[in-house]
Parts: structure tokens; C-alpha cells; sequence
């Protein structure tokens, strides 16, 4: 074999390593892509501030912690959790015709979501239907760890079959390390969510 014939079979090597590791890492890349693709524009904000999209505006008011929730009329006992209770309340309103917010999400740093869906037995809040240009107050409750409470986002959108074209916006709780302990340290027990204001 003379050094031509080796040296085009180590080329022809190399670029088919070179492909093949390129084919690799774009199918790992793709179902990331696809996902993003597929997540609504968000609109950013902060507590207090009111964040909107072409569809509504939300201002978080307020964000408390529980140990318990009041139970509902049939249980009788609270329902405990082994983590906290994370009420956040907010005051919504539409911006053309009447809505529901379809999906709310808790978003924890690591990549972690948590929905907003108490434990069968406390009294539930059902977001109300949304009217234009009157703001409507709820409340989103979440179960969660007591050591994820630190850097969480609230994400509430109008959800849908083409998610894509839905819109959402995406509040910073502004928990710190220190918001967490003093969180933490004013947890309630029994919190009623359908009974307390803002």
C-alpha cells in the first residue's frame, strides 16, 4: 500500500469520525431546540410591578408561607406537607376579551417546575374567568422543599393547543436567602387561602 492510498483512508477516517460526532450532538441538541421553540414569549417582571403581554397584565402583590392549609369543609383537619406552602397572590385583568390563565408554574434554579395544585382536602382557590379592563385578585398555591424557595420565578400563561402562540409572563419573587429564612420563620399553620387578602 503506498502512503497516498493511506493517508486519503485516514482523511476519509477523520471526516467520517468528524460527522458522525456532529450527528451525535446535533440529535442530543434537537429536543432542546424543539422545546424552546414551542415555550410562549414571556414577558419579565418583578413583585409589585405589573408585567403584561398582548393578551393580560399580572402584578404579584404579595408571597406567603404555610405549614398548612385550611382543610376544606369535607376533611376537617389541615393539610400539612412536609415541605411549605408557597401562596402567591396576584391581581390579574385581560387586555380584549375574557380569558383564563390556563397554566401556572412555580420555576426553581436546577431546572425544577413546580404546578400550582394543593393536596386534595384543603380549600381549593379556582382562578376566575378574566375580564377586560377589571382586575380580578387570586392566589397560585405551590408544595415545595423548604431549601428551593431561594430564586423561584411565578410563570402563568393562557396556555392552549399551539403553546407557542400563547402568552405568559414570568415574575421574579425576588426570594433570597434570606427572604427564604425570614419565609420560613412566618409560616402559618391552617392558612386559609379563599379567607386572607392582600
Amino acid at each position: 500500500m503506498n502512503w497516498r492510498a493511506f493517508a486519503l483512508r485516514g482523511a476519509a477516517g477523520l471526516v467520517g469520525t468528524a460527522l458522525l460526532a456532529a450527528a451525535m450532538w446535533l440529535h442530543s441538541v434537537k429536543p432542546q431546540v424543539e422545546a424552546r421553540t414551542l415555550d410562549p414569549i414571556r414577558a419579565n417582571g418583578t413583585v409589585g410591578e405589573q408585567t403584561g403581554n398582548r393578551e393580560f397584565s399580572l402584578t404579584v402583590e404579595r408571597v406567603d408561607a404555610a405549614r398548612s392549609l385550611a382543610p376544606s369543609l369535607t376533611s376537617g383537619r389541615p393539610v400539612g406537607t412536609d415541605g411549605v406552602y408557597l401562596v402567591v397572590r396576584v391581581r390579574v385583568m385581560s387586555h380584549r376579551k375574557p380569558l383564563k390563565l390556563r397554566s401556572a408554574t412555580l420555576e426553581a434554579p436546577g431546572g425544577l417546575t413546580y404546578d400550582s395544585s394543593p393536596r386534595s382536602g384543603a380549600k381549593d382557590v379556582v382562578p376566575p374567568d378574566v375580564q377586560p379592563m377589571l382586575w380580578t385578585s387570586t392566589a397560585f398555591v405551590f408544595e415545595l422543599p423548604k431549601d428551593r424557595l431561594d430564586g423561584t420565578h411565578l410563570v402563568v400563561g393562557t396556555g392552549g393547543l399551539l403553546p407557542q402562540l400563547s402568552a405568559a409572563v414570568d415574575v421574579d419573587l425576588g426570594i433570597t436567602d434570606a427572604r427564604e429564612r425570614a419565609l420560613l420563620g412566618t409560616a402559618r399553620d391552617r392558612y386559609d387561602v379563599q379567607a386572607e387578602r392582600p
